[in-house]
């Protein structure tokens, strides 16, 4: 191989793993900073009203009654994540609602208190249904279904990491291919379960809609969630080029729009056959 070419090779390998290791570096950042912004809003949120708590633990029981399902705990805090900071945007960074699945206990549906306050009830009950999805989802999947990815995940980084030791001392010329293959499998490997994700948020959504059969209350839902929750694209080129980045390969919800579009596709899908 001639020395520009193996230049050029090694220049290649060298941003490929850069990259990937700002990838993944970035994905870490994220999981710890949402963790830690859940544990500051537990600690500092005021009490929530009862009438809210009754609201939700009323929706929840209406939408696991369609489901003919037991419905699970819930809860209500002023906000799931933290506040925006901004009078106009009520909700908190977190979102509108989630569910807690803690090893050993029942699952727990939590909602902010402004989607019980600002949503008409039969949004709340579309919300409801959402993750009361995601509940009976959970308890028909096995133990090794949830954390199969993050084994293999790791199984991954650990061959890779020996193939590389393997490649220096035995064939060091090797050893930049070596880490660019294990890179390049480990992005691939965090985009497939970006991907799975959202998959698993827009089967959600259309357990939703087919639960309530009421597509204007989704509407209302996704529109809401735009108007409250979802980050609004910075003004500079560059902050605008970043948050849309993180919006196409690191936010594991899709897009309000995209997800009310996939379920207007489902309801007519459904009327048409």
């Amino acid at each position: 191989m001639s020395d520009p070419v193996a230049s050029a090779l090694l220049f290649t390998v060298a941003i490929a793993y850069l990259a990937g290791a700002v990838v993944v570096t970035t994905s870490l950042v994220k999981v710890l900073a949402s963790w830690s912004a859940a544990w500051r809003t537990r600690r500092h949120v005021a009490p929530v009203d009862d009438a809210l708590q009754s609201r939700a633990a009323a929706a929840i029981a209406a939408v696991a009654a369609l489901a003919n399902v037991a419905p699970p705990a819930t809860e209500v805090v002023a906000y799931l994540g933290m506040p925006t900071g901004d009078d106009d945007r009520r909700a908190g960074d977190g979102g509108l609602a989630v569910t807690r699945f803690r090893a050993g206990r029942p699952a727990t549906v939590v909602f902010a208190q402004v989607a019980l306050t600002g949503l008409s009830w039969a949004a709340v009950q579309s919300l409801a249904a959402h993750e009361l999805a995601h509940v009976i989802r959970r308890e028909r999947s096995s133990a090794a279904a949830r954390y199969g990815w993050l084994v293999g995940y790791l199984v991954l980084m650990l061959s890779g990491a020996g193939l590389t030791v393997v490649a220096v001392v035995a064939a060091p010329q090797l050893a930049g291919p070596a880490r660019l293959a294990t890179m390049i499998a480990a992005v691939a490997f965090l985009a497939l379960q970006v991907a799975f994700d959202r998959r698993e948020e827009i089967s959600a959504d259309l357990f939703a809609v087919d639960l309530t059969r009421d597509l204007e209350a989704a509407a209302e839902l996704m529109r809401f969630y735009e108007e409250n929750v979802a980050k609004p694209l910075p003004a500079g080129r560059l902050g605008r080029a970043r948050a849309l980045l993180e919006r196409r390969w690191f936010a594991t919800h899709p897009d309000p729009q995209t997800r009310l579009s996939a379920m207007r596709r489902h309801v007519v899908d459904q009327q048409a056959d």
